[in-house]
């Protein structure tokens, strides 16, 4: 069965009847917080501070008549606190005694020219020097010392501990200009006959003639003839050393 609607209620969805008072709220509130602004204005205003005013007490020159016994004795009294003011009748009076005359340094004084002084006498002095003295002492040639003659450099080539066993040490290579020794090393091959079979360059310089000749004096080395092995192989090393004496 189905509801029936009541009648009390409005049929429409916004309460159109309604009034909003929300304007005149706003009025009122802006009213009270204009006077709450006016009221802050007056409480705490500034106030600037009134500069107060010395009273200024203007000076007057004060002519004094002796004539008149009041200012007479206004004068004496003044007098009496400074010995130094006169009257103009006391000022034309003569000073008594000499105690307070006053002399100054320069009275009695003329002006006049002052007295040159004489010239001077030349002085003589006889010249200990002249410009072709000499005044230095002579000075003694010096001797060098002798110097001894540096001993003659001799290039060397220097063989490894396996080269040395089959032949000398080290071998004097004549006629080869070699700046960097300590750049060039062979590594050499000697046959069962002592003879060097192969000869590579480690290391070489910029010379390519002195390559060739170093080249040239490493295959000339000989070494002690052995049957144990039939190749042995070593390093051959360069360095300038003293010439051997002849």
């Amino acid at each position: 069965m189905s509801a029936k609607p009541h009648h009390d209620e409005p049929a429409l969805i916004f309460a159109w009847g309604v009034r909003d008072h929300s304007t005149w709220h706003l009025f009122v509130a802006l009213l009270l917080l204009m006077a709450a602004m006016a009221g802050f204005f007056f409480i705490f205003r500034i106030v600037h501070p009134v500069a107060q005013r010395l009273p200024v007490t203007p000076q007057h020159v004060i002519s004094l008549n002796p004539k008149n016994p009041a200012e007479l004795a206004l004068i004496h009294r003044a007098q009496d606190r400074s010995f130094a003011l006169l009257s103009d009748a006391e000022s034309t009076l003569p000073v008594e005694g000499t105690a307070l005359a006053f002399h100054p340094s320069f009275e009695g004084h003329q002006i006049k020219l002052r007295e040159l002084d004489p010239a001077a006498t030349a002085i003589h002095q006889p010249r200990l020097f002249t410009a072709a003295a000499d005044v230095l002492p002579p000075v003694p040639h010096r001797v060098a010392p002798p110097v001894a003659a540096a001993p003659a450099a001799q290039l060397r080539a220097f063989m490894s501990t396996a080269l040395a066993k089959r032949g000398p040490a080290s071998v004097e290579l004549s006629g080869i200009r070699l700046t960097q020794p300590t750049r060039v090393q062979f590594r050499v091959g000697i046959g069962s006959s002592g003879q060097i079979i192969t000869a590579l360059p480690l290391g070489s310089v910029e010379d390519v003639e002195i390559m060739q000749q170093l080249h040239a004096a490493v295959l000339s080395l000989r070494f002690t003839p052995s049957e144990a092995k039939q190749v042995d192989w070593g390093e051959v090393s360069f360095r300038w050393g003293e010439a051997s004496p002849p």
